[in-house]
């Protein structure tokens, strides 16, 4: 896998992911400005966490040939 398509995939799933998500937070809230300041917190963490999961299983696969 491409970092191209690493990072393609991690931009989109985050996108759906924040509207997803800052959805919940509104229904708790009523507030878009939580909603929206919640989610991106929350999303730009775990986009981070997203892409190194990716690049560890990519390095993974290639030094060790399983799967």
């Amino acid at each position: 896998m491409t970092n191209k398509l690493i990072l393609t995939k991690t931009v989109t799933w985050e996108i759906f992911h924040f509207v997803v998500l800052a959805g919940i937070i509104y229904m708790f809230t009523g507030e878009w400005e939580y909603a929206g300041f919640g989610a991106l917190f929350y999303i730009g963490i775990e986009t981070l966490g997203y892409y190194v999961h990716e690049k560890a299983w990519v390095w993974l696969r290639t030094k060790f040939k399983w799967i």
